[in-house]
């Protein structure tokens, strides 16, 4: 193992002194951040010999007994948690070696060394009651006999592995013990745990991802969850061990520069990698895995924060926006809440935990309390109880009720912020690890239930795992002779990732596209899926063109029942939400295929697949999900010269959408005419008033770059764009660009202008009746 140069302690102290003092001293003790109050802590104490000091200190201690004091629950229920533990038989490392999966059965006694340090820790120091610190000590120096914190089966591999994510449980656990114990221990049980703890968690996680000369993984092979996760166990146990092993602080200073390059890797191109964060947040694994990895870092970074607090730790930008995606990836119910459940991920995963993370680290935002309102979780662990008095900003009340990651390829729109709102997810983007083969699947839930949904996935070490739920067969795709995205996309990463494109959201309108090509490059050289939802109605439009004839099949997975009509409608039903699903073009036969169910392989369960009666090269799918199952619009089929679209008649308007063909053969600047309209839009979207003139409420266009009637022009922009508007007396548009360039006509100068929701000026002609706006950026 490579080690810093030794120096003594008494230097180092120095060193971290005249750095500290160097610095104004922010909040960050649990003890310093409860409003009005004060700390009776002595700043002379030596931040580096004093303990407890990771999660808690003397200060915090008391004002959590006397919080306790006052809330018997609570009171109750930690002590109800630190009784079990205290009954709780240790875990014999022949059992811990059986188990399916590589990591056999070690995350077992790794999680329960971890709680137990926690609870029985953190109840022995508000309660002085040896009972638990008995048992605390017996366990840590029990672990300390086992042979290894990690499963055997990873020494067979090539390079043999030393430390997986086990090893962080044990590292954090005994890290997290031996601070609260630190004063209980005798001088000969501080030395074996150190001891065992730097040997068994430090070194292997130090030698295999981090330091140079030993370092058998790279950002490129293993830089998602596991590099964040495990190397956050070392450095907790490091944090722990600082004044009592002069190694510490370098081993600390080699692992934040680690996590600095951890959040900021780029991808790879040789290797098929995409950035692990976006710069606005998550990390592309999804809602679980982005919730893994960043908790386990933080849980370092609170006890970074705490060992050191005269230093300012260093900025992370995903982690000031994360709070934002947890929100926006969550649906709020009447008695809960439900979460996107793309990748590995369950529809049941809580963040909960993570957002006070974030607000204990400094990276709380308005989002991330509005989180914590909506989430209606049942926040009950001991590392929350530690998290409660942490300060909350403000709730975010205006949060978009649409949001995209442009760089995961995900999109998400909602109908509100209530209860059982209708949600809708849609994801087109990277495959590899744990991100699925699903470019162009979507997701509603309805009525506070899943309705239209991703089939999830289940245990790693079944083969289901990858032959079913990793597999584009389980989404809500179109496959094309049987097939989706390659089997090895998984293996080795999609060399052409999916992407999200041009969401609007405005004047009762939303519109998102995903272009999924890249990673059905082996059968389509066009795949575009666009979704239009306006009132009551989804229109999904897919473009899709094969390099040959075949057949294509448009799936779709459900929960609960369904029902089939004789007009090849689907009346989809699970509890109170309920939809109708048609495919308005082309003509299509229903069948049903078997799946497996969520978390449950052993489980069959059907799904739908949506068939052309021919077999096709190029295909236009229209398909409407309805909402309102009780007034299903009528749909009508507009078939043109170079044109295709549908007419929707509701109870409110008419509503008509059309794809220009022309542009989908041969894009460039090649028009449709529609009755006395022209455009070169490739999609256009009229809502005209049902009495009166039926004059039109509401314009949309996709990728055009004019729209004219009767020879006068509606639209001009020299570049195409996507732009939603309507004027009466106001005009107001929504695109998703924050400048343009752009014309629109208008009978008399509007009284305001809005761009997304930005008020704007623009220069009005009475001769050519055209508004001329020059948006400039943000």
């Amino acid at each position: 193992m490579q080690r810093v140069d030794n120096i003594s302690r008494r230097d180092l102290i120095k060193l971290l002194a005249l750095a500290g003092a160097a610095m104004a001293r922010p909040v960050s003790l649990l003890a310093d951040v409860v409003p009005g109050q004060t700390t009776n802590i002595d700043n002379s104490t030596d931040p580096l010999t004093s303990h407890p000091r990771l999660f808690y200190h003397p200060a915090s201690l008391e004002r959590m007994r006397q919080a306790l004091a006052s809330d018997s629950a609570a009171d109750a229920d930690l002590k109800k948690r630190g009784k079990k533990l205290l009954h709780a038989k240790l875990i014999p490392e022949a059992k811990a070696m059986r188990g399916p999966g590589q990591q056999a059965s070690y995350g077992d006694p790794g999680n329960q060394i971890l709680e137990m340090s926690l609870t029985l820790g953190l109840l022995y120091q508000l309660t002085g009651d040896k009972r638990y610190a008995d048992k605390l000590r017996e366990a840590m120096l029990y672990y300390t006999n086992y042979a290894r914190w990690t499963a055997p089966s990873f020494a067979h591999r090539s390079p043999p592995w030393h430390s997986e994510l086990d090893t962080q449980k044990f590292s954090f656990g005994f890290a997290a013990g031996y601070d609260a114990l630190y004063a209980f221990l005798s001088d000969a049980d501080r030395k074996t745990i150190s001891d065992v703890m730097i040997r068994m968690g430090i070194q292997p996680i130090l030698n295999d991802w981090v330091l140079p000369g030993t370092r058998i993984h790279s950002f490129d092979s293993m830089g998602h969850n596991w590099w964040g996760v495990c190397v956050s166990g070392a450095g907790i146990a490091a944090l722990a061990l600082l004044g009592d092993d002069p190694r510490a602080q370098g081993w600390i200073d080699a692992m934040d520069a680690g996590f600095e390059q951890w959040f900021n890797y780029p991808g790879n191109v040789l290797q098929n990698r995409v950035a692990t964060f976006e710069r606005s947040g998550p990390s592309y694994e999804g809602v679980n895995y982005t919730k893994y990895g960043v908790s386990e870092y933080l849980r370092y970074r609170l006890a970074w924060q705490n060992t050191y607090p005269g230093r300012k730790p260093a900025p992370v930008e995903p982690l000031d926006h994360l709070g934002r995606f947890f929100l926006h990836t969550l649906y709020p119910t009447s008695d809960g809440s439900y979460s996107v459940n793309f990748n590995d991920s369950s529809i049941e995963t809580g963040s909960s935990e993570t957002i006070l993370l974030l607000m204990a680290c400094g990276f709380g935002t308005p989002e991330a309390s509005r989180y914590l309102e909506l989430a209606h979780s049942q926040l009950q662990s001991t590392l929350i109880s530690l998290l409660q008095p942490y300060p909350r900003p403000l709730v975010a009340m205006d949060a978009p009720m649409s949001f995209i990651y442009p760089d995961m390829g995900w999109a998400m729109m909602r109908s509100s912020w209530d209860n059982d709102a209708t949600f809708l997810a849609m994801k087109s983007g990277y495959t590899w690890n744990h991100a699925h083969a699903d470019a162009g699947s979507f997701i509603l839930f309805q009525q506070g239930a899943p309705l239209i949904i991703d089939s999830g996935t289940c245990a790693y070490n079944r083969p289901e795992y990858i032959d079913y739920y990793c597999q584009s067969r389980a989404h809500n795709v179109i496959l094309f002779n049987g097939s989706g995205q390659p089997r090895e996309d998984m293996f080795v990463g999609c060399k052409f990732s999916g992407h999200m494109h041009s969401l609007i959201d405005g004047l009762g309108l939303k519109y998102v596209y995903a272009d999924a090509t890249g990673p059905m490059a082996r059968s389509f050289s066009r795949n575009y899926r666009h979704w239009v939802w306006s009132g009551d109605v989804i229109l999904i439009i897919d473009d899709v063109q094969a390099h040959t004839s075949g057949q294509m099949d448009w799936l779709l997975h459900y929960k609960g029942k369904y029902q089939a009509d004789s007009d090849g409608s689907v009346k989809l039903k699970n509890g109170a939400a309920q939809a109708v699903v048609k495919v308005l073009y082309p003509p299509t036969t229903l069948r049903e295929d078997k799946g497996l169910a969520e978390h449950n392989p052993d489980k069959k369960v059907p799904y739908l697949v949506f068939s052309p009666n021919a077999q096709m090269q190029s295909a236009q799918f229209f398909t409407a999900i309805c909402l309102n199952p009780d007034a299903v619009p009528k749909f009508e089929i507009l078939e043109g010269q170079g044109y295709l679209g549908v007419r929707m008649r509701t109870t409110a308007a008419v509503e008509e959408l059309y794809l220009n063909l022309r542009a989908v053969r041969s894009p460039g600047t090649q028009d449709i005419h529609v009755g006395d309209w022209v455009t070169d839009a490739y999609l256009v979207h009229f809502k005209r008033a049902l009495s009166g003139d039926q004059s039109i409420q509401r314009f949309f266009v996709s990728d055009g770059s004019y729209l004219r009637y009767q020879g006068q022009s509606v639209m001009e922009s020299l570049s195409k764009l996507n732009a939603c508007w309507a004027q009466d007396s106001a005009l107001e548009i929504f695109s998703d660009k924050d400048s343009a360039l752009i014309q629109i006509a208008a009978e008399s100068s509007p009284q305001s202008i809005k761009w997304n929701n930005r008020p704007v000026s623009g220069q009005y002609d009475g001769q050519s009746k055209l508004i001329s706006l020059n948006i400039p950026p943000i």
